[in-house]
């Protein structure tokens, strides 16, 4: 009876094992990883008080109960997310080194997940999981060592396009399956829009996902027309959570600071006022500069509100300045300018509440727009976002090659590294502060390391190292691979046999989508600032890896299955 009682136990552990075996290798896998990474130090720049002591102040208010802090020109500039992320953390206990890839490596679980129906089998679930959880990515310094927001931009990202591709790809199953996919695309949404202000560039994939899915709803015969409407309302629920978390967080600003909106930098009075002074036509043109001196001194002369702090600006774009590529020209590059601006508002006493700064901004609009009006300042075209530079002619020429010196840079994965960095003390114990928030010990300047197993940081380096070296070679192949794949959707004959258009739609959505983001970047570089680094490209290097790993499986799938039917058929033959 003790044999066969044992016998039994052990066929249901491998049947346990055997129905169970991807998850297994996740866990194994995130597990591993984990390991790999548990108490690196941090990186912590107090002085960073634009950046990275910014989100800290936050997320320390937000543990104090305090929302955000008080009213600055600093608050109300960048998403609350991550602050949020590093609140809640802070309150469980958890440290930076397990939170950011725990939030990782489920942005990883969510997107297998969330493509697994594209596949006959699991084999290419492995593959893809694999690829993605070492992505170099999720713990390169600036990206995962550095307590900054861009930490949790891949992990977002997978997320949100994992979700909105099951989104697609269930749309005829059970809706609560359906709902639950729909749900985790808004949450993902959400996030990385108020993580990121500029997190439009994911919107396309959303809606793209959304339009192709409600299309197939209604084309689909079989189903009621009730049936259609209450699918097409679920499917359209994510840009539902966004709008609502969106009332939210306005609402709470509101009732804070009595400035309804979420971010300063797309929606307010200061928005307008930047895309106004960026619609005045420069008689000179300085590379990277929208708004030279020049330009500052004809609008004085419309703008007694400006020309009344005409000092502080003077002063603060001073000291912008110095950030310029070229030093020389003390001209305040397109990347700072909007800092330059409320520091000189602020240092004039119109940021002691937020009413006081908007209604500061509501009187300067108001003389600008009248100076467009009677012609006293000639008039320019602007880019929709007023975070985007002024277009110019000569950006026709240079935006394509910054396209491809993009799109290199992140299919080689370029610069990426993992180290112990010293952390930069700001001399007020702003280092203690980063540790309090992130329940993570930081290098302090000159002390000895610790973080001592070496071994674990050669590995690091060593696996980015291989994806530096293949891929580049990867994504060419991956991209032929692609194209093989469109041109056989074409011919019904392929395009049913191996699902050719849910491959061809998902893989034209991962290269879409990180081509759009490619694209935002290499126009900041060429007209604002130095912007080709993988930190601020950090979405599209898990959208690149799935690409790579999906389009490569499949040409692979259809190769060998060609061939195998070749001689199964060469069999045949010769047996009769």
């Amino acid at each position: 009876m003790g044999a066969l009682a044992l016998r039994s136990k052990n066929s249901k552990l491998v049947y346990f094992i055997k129905e169970n075996q991807l998850i297994l290798f996740m866990i194994i896998a995130i597990i591993a990883k984990q390991l790999l990474l548990t108490g690196l130090p941090i990186f912590a720049y107090p002085g960073a008080g634009h950046d990275d002591r910014m989100m800290v102040n936050m997320a320390d208010s937000l543990i104090k109960g305090q929302w955000l802090g008080s009213y600055t020109e600093l608050t109300l500039v960048k998403g609350v997310f991550f602050p949020l992320f590093l609140a809640i953390n802070a309150l469980f206990g958890i440290p930076y080194s397990i939170a950011v890839p725990g939030f990782y490596a489920l942005g990883c679980v969510v997107f297998v997940m969330g493509v697994k129906k594209l596949f006959k089998n699991e084999l290419p679930l492995y593959i893809i999981f694999f690829v993605l959880i070492f992505n170099p990515i999720s713990f390169a310094n600036e990206t995962f060592v550095r307590v900054y927001r861009n930490s949790l931009v891949a992990a977002q990202v997978l997320m949100i396009s994992g979700c909105m591709f099951a989104v697609y790809l269930n749309r005829f199953e059970k809706k609560w399956m359906l709902a639950g996919w729909a749900i985790g695309g808004g949450l993902g949404l959400a996030s990385l829009w108020h993580s990121r202000e500029d997190g439009i560039w994911v919107i396309p994939l959303v809606l793209g996902v959304i339009i192709i899915t409600w299309l197939t709803i209604f084309l689909k015969k079989e189903l009621q027309s009730k049936e259609k409407i209450k699918r097409s309302l679920i499917v359209v629920s994510p840009i539902a959570i966004l709008l609502v978390t969106t009332i939210i967080i306005s609402s709470i600003n509101y009732a804070y600071y009595g400035v309804y909106t979420t971010n300063e930098l797309n929606d307010s009075n200061y928005t307008k006022t930047i895309k106004l002074i960026y619609s005045v036509q420069a008689s000179e043109d300085i590379h990277n500069v929208s708004v030279p001196l020049s330009s500052m001194e004809k609008i004085y002369q419309v703008s007694p509100t400006l020309s009344g702090i005409s000092d502080e600006i003077a002063s603060s774009m001073d000291h912008w300045s110095w950030y310029a590529k070229d030093i020389e020209k003390r001209e305040v590059e397109d990347g700072w300018f909007f800092w330059s601006l409320r520091e000189a508002v602020a240092n004039s006493g119109y940021y002691q509440n937020a009413q006081m700064a908007n209604n500061f901004y509501a009187q300067v609009n108001s003389e600008l727009e009248g100076a467009f009006e009677s012609g006293k300042l000639k008039k320019r075209n602007t880019m929709p976002s007023a975070l985007m530079s002024p277009w110019r002619n000569n950006y026709w020429g240079e935006l394509p090659q910054a396209f491809l010196v993009t799109i290199h840079y992140v299919a080689g994965f370029e610069s990426l590294k993992t180290s112990v960095l010293e952390s930069i003390d700001d001399g007020r114990n702003g280092i203690r502060l980063f540790e309090r928030v992130t329940n993570n010990l930081a290098q302090y300047p000159g002390e000895t390391t610790k973080w001592n197993d070496q071994v674990r940081i050669q590995i690091l380096n060593g696996i980015q190292s291989i994806y530096q070296l293949c891929g580049v070679l990867v994504f060419l192949l991956s991209g032929i691979a692609y194209g093989c794949i469109t041109v056989l959707m074409l011919i019904k004959k392929w395009r049913k046999k191996y699902n050719l258009l849910d491959f061809w739609l998902v893989l034209s959505g991962l290269l879409f989508s990180a081509f759009v983001l490619a694209i935002g970047v290499a126009y900041t570089e060429i007209s604002a600032y130095t912007a080709i680094s993988y930190w601020y490209l950090a979405g599209a290097y898990p959208l690149i890896v799935a690409f790579n790993a999906i389009s490569l499986y499949k040409i692979i799938e259809i190769i060998y299955d060609t061939r195998l039917s070749k001689r199964l058929n060469a069999t045949e033959k010769s047996t009769h």
